[in-house]
């Protein structure tokens, strides 16, 4: 159905009393709410599904607050579920990346709110602080007002101009982030992204100042573990590989950076891209790692994997009311009924990938 309706019928649902009748069936199970990037510029603007301005995370929060929700640590969360003793409205509040946008939101709600939070963090750029190529080229694609851009020198064989905003720009952006994830270092990367900014008239020193695309500093993680922020795993190079030795060094990597600043075992993983296999858990498990967040969306109720845990991937074009209906259960119900009729496969939020 169209979004206006789809809208106009949860909020002719949440006035016949249907959400609250869905927290009812609700109890017992878990939410999980994802969250990205919170933004320092116009990163909402650029990607709406990645980014959130921070008065609309704020909201978000204030909604939890008023609908009396019970927010838990992610740990203690995973342990009720499988005790069977989580309270009624059991929610669970997690930020992947470690954008440094969303540690400043985070130190933010850790004084304003107290709420529980877990930053998943990804350890390539912590340890690199240069913007993630990926977005930075991207953004500087969407950012630019020229029409052209003259190609001689960034990816060979190409030279001339290609006209910009159409497909083959388009084709041309992701064969270069290719070439340079592939092919550079990132002092590599970091020089063809400057050189593409000045082509495109877009300051990539002034988006590396600001650390729109950048992520937190190690003294910055250790500051959200000081204010009470949960710090756990996101792989090192934002990857899961499909071979055990590659899942082994991920784990390893990122554990090697985080559980020096954290001061204790990280054992709770969210796939990189909410990518995953069924053979990697056995491997996870030998690893000690405990849970596993995905971008398949739902609630969790006790006979869901460990390492299989559904959220809900909010963003800044989700409305309130499509909020209040994944926290109350019944866009979930909805999502069952649907499945169970035409035999969906479960639904997913869509992930980010980004490589380094």
């Amino acid at each position: 159905m169209g979004k206006a309706v789809k809208l106009l019928a949860y909020r002719c649902c949440k006035g016949l009393g249907l959400f609250h009748l869905s927290r009812r069936w609700g109890a017992g199970r878990l939410r999980i709410l994802c969250y990205h990037g919170v933004s320092v510029a116009d990163e909402h603007r650029f990607a709406p599904g990645l980014f959130m301005r921070p008065e609309t995370v704020r909201s978000r929060l204030e909604i939890l607050k008023r609908g009396g929700y019970v927010v838990l640590p992610l740990a203690e969360a995973v342990e009720r579920l499988d005790a069977g003793t989580l309270p009624a409205d059991a929610v669970v509040i997690t930020y992947d990346d470690g954008f440094y946008g969303s540690h400043l939101f985070g130190m933010d709600v850790a004084r304003g709110f107290g709420l529980p939070q877990t930053f998943y963090i990804t350890t390539y750029h912590v340890i690199k602080q240069t913007p993630i190529f990926r977005l930075v080229v991207r953004y500087l694609f969407w950012k630019t007002h020229h029409r052209e851009l003259r190609v001689d020198g960034l990816l060979d064989p190409e030279t001339g101009t290609i006209p910009l905003g159409d497909g083959r720009s388009n084709e041309f952006m992701w064969r270069l982030i290719r070439h340079a994830e592939e092919r550079l270092d990132e002092p590599g990367r970091v020089a063809l992204g400057r050189e593409l900014g000045g082509r495109l008239g877009v300051d990539y020193d002034a988006i590396a100042r600001d650390r729109r695309f950048s992520l937190v500093s190690p003294a910055e993680i250790a500051r959200l573990v000081e204010a009470g922020v949960d710090v756990q795993l996101h792989t090192h190079r934002h990857c899961m590989p499909s071979d055990e030795p590659g899942v082994v060094r991920e784990i390893v990597d990122n554990r090697a950076v985080l559980e020096p600043i954290v001061g204790r075992p990280c054992d709770h993983l969210c796939y990189p891209s909410g990518a995953f296999l069924a053979e990697q858990r056995p491997w996870l498990e030998a690893l000690g790692v405990a849970s596993a967040t995905t971008c398949l969306v739902g609630m969790n109720d006790p006979g869901t994997p460990r390492l299989a845990l559904k959220r809900f991937l909010d963003a800044e074009d989700v409305s309130a009311i499509e909020f209040e209906a994944e926290l109350s259960g019944f866009a979930e119900i909805l999502r069952r009924v649907r499945g169970a009729v035409r035999r969906e496969p479960p639904a997913t939020s869509s992930p980010t990938s980004y490589g380094h």
